[in-house]
């Protein structure tokens, strides 16, 4: 309900689309942010039970390989179910594994909850998040999924200077809970309210290419912009080897 009455009232002036786009870029910060945080907690964790940097970069590192070998499930799930409660589902299980991060004891806690987090990483972030954008804006999508991938590096600028910031006035449990609270609390409510997995929900129709644009384009892989491509078509596009070969590289 609250959602048609912004739509409604911003029709004409602002296109919703842009919300979505701002509240999607807002779950990459809080996540990416949130994931790129864990080194600043190294030193005071180490201290506090003596455990060795080794152990304790092995449970980080375990999260980082995990949620990479969870990338096509994110993408399996978004295309058979809502991306939006994909991506949503992630922020919640990441925020709460970083408040129960504040209980921790032993390393079999430690690691259980690192695992677990790995899944709410690999689920608020990347395809989930993409294919909601996507669905919004057919023009200006590499716009949009520009800013929704510099979403996660802002997050990281911001978010562990100030994680860092509150182990230094606390300690690290508060860290985690300030963390923890931002994506339970922040994040997670604007992303419920802003967030639609299609423009088609809320009666209205994506940002679309205008035929003017359609002329200008000759090369096979442009043609194919404004409208989603099959699996087949794309492989046939030197736009979907070079961007495959740069995410490898």
């Amino acid at each position: 309900m609250v959602t048609r009455l912004i739509a409604k009232q911003t029709e004409g002036r602002i296109f919703f689309g842009w919300f979505v786009v701002a509240s999607s870029l807002l779950v990459s910060f809080g996540i990416i942010g949130g994931q790129f945080s864990f080194g600043v907690f190294m030193k005071p964790m180490t201290e506090d039970f003596g455990w060795s940097r080794a152990t304790l970069s092995l449970a980080f590192g375990t999260t980082f390989m995990l949620s990479g070998l969870l990338r096509p499930l994110t993408g399996y799930l978004a295309d058979r179910y809502s991306p939006k409660w994909v991506a949503l589902s992630g922020v919640a299980i990441m925020g709460a594994m970083l408040l129960v991060l504040t209980q921790v004891e032993n390393l079999v806690q430690l690691y259980v909850v690192f695992a677990i987090m790995a899944v709410g990483i690999t689920l608020g972030s990347g395809s989930a998040l993409a294919k909601i954008v996507s669905a919004w804006f057919h023009r200006s999508r590499g716009v949009t999924l520009g800013l929704l991938t510099g979403g996660g590096s802002i997050g990281a600028v911001i978010l562990v200077p100030a994680a860092s910031s509150f182990i230094e006035i606390a300690t690290w449990r508060e860290g985690y809970l300030f963390l923890g609270l931002f994506l339970i609390a922040l994040v997670l409510p604007l992303g419920l309210l802003l967030i639609r997995d299609k423009p088609q929900d809320m009666g209205l129709e994506p940002m679309k290419v205008t035929q003017a644009d359609m002329a200008k384009r000759t090369d096979p892989s442009e043609m194919l912009r404004g409208r989603d491509a099959t699996f087949s078509e794309a492989l046939h596009t030197g736009l979907f080897w070079r961007l495959t070969f740069g995410y490898f590289v």
